[in-house]
């Protein structure tokens, strides 16, 4: 009986040997989760900072001359379209007017009295007025009329130097500047008010050149200084500027009304979709000392999943995606998923599969 046991002892001690090499391979395959790469559109975002400007800002001035009498706003006022703002002495003009009035009416007068000759001339018998009397006649009268016109003319003109002499607002705003006072002699085209439309923003990016081909179905967001808040905007114009600066104008109005004032600063992202191309998710890429990056790729052999380490070229990101330049094709499987120690050919277990 005693030969038994040892045979028994080598019998357990292989079972043991089987299962302990049945453990370290099964701990020698990693468990990882998998992604398929596929060709989809690529997206780069654009950082862009601007400012907001007031495209209709006005400095108004006068088209008469003379001495401001009255200043009927103040800086920060707000006005209505048409409202006065400023008014010039109207006392010279309003001479010229009475004056204007007074030729006017006498060519009137000495119009009808052409005019009664004339109809008095048609009434009587050829016989008793020559023909040449006739015409003259006429020609007074024709001349009567012309003086006339011009008076008319004269005393229009006149009214609307009176109308000159007091500037309004063109249209809604603020009054942001004022450069003028009670008292001061002004000519025309002095600067005598600024006034900036706060109801008309815009914002104002300079965008390079290289995206002006690409702006079809582009995305902007916006967020104004002091903000975290993204807010999207429409694009309005795309304006080229000079060629040596390399850029054009990008001007935008946000999809909602924004407290806003010109000169604010304002961040802006421009979202713009390129072709297709490789892209995966951030996390399956390792990043090695020397600068290079590389991802872990998972392919079967002999009906089993190994690892295999693939150096890459990447390019922009976008929501977590980042586009491969080159080292991946469409239906490689890249690991996003326990690729942190990973070695060369080892076998692996996939979540995924």
């Amino acid at each position: 009986m005693l030969p038994l046991f040892p045979t028994l002892t080598r019998l357990g001690a292989g079972i043991v040997l089987t299962l302990s090499l049945s453990a370290m391979a099964i701990a020698q395959e990693n468990r990882v989760e998998t992604q398929v790469v596929e060709d989809t559109p690529r997206i780069e975002v654009l950082p862009l900072t601007g400012s907001v400007s007031a495209p209709r800002t006005t400095q108004l001035s006068s088209a008469e001359a003379g001495q401001v009498s009255e200043l009927l706003v103040d800086m920060g006022d707000t006005v209505t379209q048409g409202q006065p703002l400023l008014s010039l002495d109207p006392r010279d003009i309003n001479l010229e007017r009475q004056r204007a009035r007074a030729d006017l009416a006498r060519a009137e007068v000495e119009r009808d009295e052409a005019r009664r000759l004339v109809n008095e001339a048609k009434q009587l018998s050829a016989q008793s007025i020559p023909a040449s009397e006739r015409r003259q006649r006429e020609s007074t009268l024709a001349a009567a009329q012309a003086t006339l016109e011009a008076r008319r003319a004269d005393y229009q003109l006149t009214q609307l130097q009176l109308e000159r002499h007091q500037v309004r607002a063109p249209f809604d705003g603020m009054v942001t500047q004022r450069d003028s006072n009670v008292g001061e002699w002004i000519d025309p085209g002095d600067t005598l008010l600024t006034l900036v439309d706060l109801s008309a923003l815009r914002l104002d990016f300079s965008v390079p050149l290289s995206a002006y081909q690409r702006f079809e179905g582009a995305q902007l967001a916006v967020r104004l200084e002091g903000s975290d808040q993204w807010h999207p905007a429409r694009s309005l114009a795309r304006i080229p500027l000079d060629a040596s600066s390399r850029q054009f104008l990008l001007r935008a109005a946000p999809e909602q009304p924004l407290d806003m004032l010109p000169g604010m600063a304002v961040e802006g992202r421009l979202q713009l979709t390129g072709e297709s191309g490789p892209n995966v998710s951030r996390d399956a890429l390792i990043r090695r000392p020397d600068g290079s990056v590389s991802v872990w790729l998972a392919r079967q052999r002999d009906d089993t999943w190994q690892a295999f380490e693939q150096r890459v070229e990447v390019g922009t990101s976008f929501e977590g995606k980042v586009a491969v330049n080159e080292g991946l094709s469409a239906g490689d499987r890249v690991i996003v998923v326990g690729n942190e120690r990973l070695e060369e050919g080892q076998r692996l277990s996939l979540i995924d599969d």
